[in-house]
């Protein structure tokens, strides 16, 4: 599994996207802040953005997918044990 950072456009539709990451991920998601998710998944950027109805029309509202090459950085530790249990290869949940 590779991790995606889900990052919604500010001001637009994207009042759906929450749920739909929730629905689309359940406990391979994981919130950062509002608007913005962590999700682990296979595929790439752009399966991840059609699951979530980011693309192609936008259904569920408008957003960035980024996949994680790397991370670094000063979190909650819970941040970076949910990392650490669904990078590459890691079972999911």
């Amino acid at each position: 599994m590779a991790i995606f950072a889900i990052i919604a456009q500010p001001g637009t539709n994207s009042t759906k996207l929450p749920s739909a990451v929730a629905d689309a991920f359940g406990a391979a998601h994981y919130p950062l802040e509002n608007g913005v998710w962590l999700v682990s998944a296979a595929g790439t950027a752009k399966d991840v953005s059609d699951r979530l109805g980011i693309s192609p029309a936008a259904e569920n509202g408008t957003g960035v997918v980024v996949e994680v090459a790397s991370y670094f950085g000063r979190a909650n530790p819970a941040i970076w044990s949910w990392i650490k249990a669904n990078w590459e290869g890691a079972p999911v949940g």
